[in-house]
């Protein structure tokens, strides 16, 4: 069973295989499962909407005003 659950972020070369219906065998992607590097992922304040599931709309990944 599959104990860690934590969501997994993919590099742009990896989207093809991990996306594949024809895969069957889970071993086979297991080597995607690494951490992301943190140089290339970014973090700022975005609006309260992101709290509901009801708002899927730009305003969500649009950077606040500092």
């Amino acid at each position: 069973p599959i104990h860690n659950r934590m969501p997994v972020i993919l590099a742009p070369a990896a989207y093809a295989a991990w996306l594949d219906p024809n895969e069957r065998r889970p071993e086979e992607l297991s080597h995607l499962l690494a951490p992301y590097p943190a140089e290339f992922m970014a973090a700022y304040p975005v609006s309260r909407q992101v709290n509901s599931p009801q708002n899927d709309n730009p305003a969500c990944v649009t950077p606040l005003e500092a």
